[in-house]
């Protein structure tokens, strides 16, 4: 069995990275949206603890996202995460909570709604965790995709870089970094692999090697609110992410295997930023970047 038979268009987008129509999700009461002012840190604690009350369990262990949740529900969880905003402090890109496991609850931003719309043959999005060093600088968006039908099992992983960016930057959406919360982020490469077919083990590897497009906009990423269990972020779109931390069961990759995989030379280049991929890429990416994904 190919990796490409496999692999879908939101196979990528796991790795920043299941559909559930029919997910039970319990009515979030009116008062949790009514937060009480965050004036001191057991304030903030208690807000953090409603926000993440309101993000319900999805299947096979994926984040939540606008679209498998009801709008109602959707705002509920878009004002609890503004309070928490609105209380953070500055320079949270040098805080030593960022570093550690994070994993993802809850996204509106676009690759990971996409996801939402659900994989063919019982596939679906699994847990997706975000690996920080900060004092090398590394990080890893890894994604799991399951079947409910046990035919396989693959994983996608994003490596990259991230760093403070200078101050008074602008990010894709001309917003001004004023508070010291902005990293800058490299991909380095990105890597899908088929893990288990009909409960056997397998290694079957694809390693892509990303340039971003002159003249693009450098991607970046605000950090909005921070502490020892909590972190939101928006990407450069503005595009929502809450994470909670989490120990990922797949150790971030050292220095020595990072060099490893950076010196693959069966790494395929694909140009990103551009909204599209060039059409040598594989399918995996060309999809990911359309803006259409039906």
């Amino acid at each position: 069995m190919k990796l490409d038979t496999i692999s879908r268009r939101h196979l990528v987008a796991a790795a920043l990275l299941a559909a559930a129509p029919d997910v039970a999700v319990r009515p979030a009461s009116a008062a949790l949206s009514r937060l009480a002012p965050l004036e001191d840190g057991r304030v903030r604690g208690v807000a953090a603890t409603r926000l993440l009350s309101l993000i319900p369990s999805m299947p096979f262990g994926a984040p939540a996202t606008n679209a498998t949740l009801s709008a109602e529900l959707v705002a509920q969880i878009e004002a609890s995460a503004a309070e928490l905003e609105r209380s953070a402090g500055a320079d949270l890109v040098r805080d030593r909570n960022l570093n550690g496991s994070w994993r993802l609850l809850f996204s509106d931003g676009r690759e990971i709604t996409s996801l939402a719309r659900g994989f063919p043959g019982g596939f679906g999005l699994g847990p997706t965790y975000q690996p920080i060093d900060i004092a090398t600088g590394r990080f890893e968006n890894q994604g799991s995709v399951v079947n409910r039908y046990g035919i396989a099992r693959l994983s996608t992983t994003v490596v990259g870089d991230v760093n403070p960016a200078p101050a008074n930057s602008l990010n894709a959406a001309g917003v001004r970094n004023d508070r010291g919360n902005r990293v800058d982020v490299n991909f380095r490469r990105i890597t899908f692999s088929l893990d288990e077919v009909f409960g056997r083990p397998t290694k079957l590897r694809k390693v892509l090697k990303p340039n971003l497009q002159a003249g693009v906009e450098q991607p970046a990423n605000d950090v909005t609110y921070l502490d020892a269990s909590i972190r939101i972020t928006r990407g450069g779109d503005g595009a929502l992410f809450i994470f909670r931390r989490e120990e990922s069961d797949r150790p971030l990759l050292s220095v020595q295997e990072r060099e490893v995989l950076y010196n693959d030379d069966g790494a395929i280049d694909v140009t990103t930023g551009s909204g599209r991929a060039e059409d040598s890429a594989p399918p995996e990416l060309k999809r990911l970047l359309r803006e259409d994904f039906d």
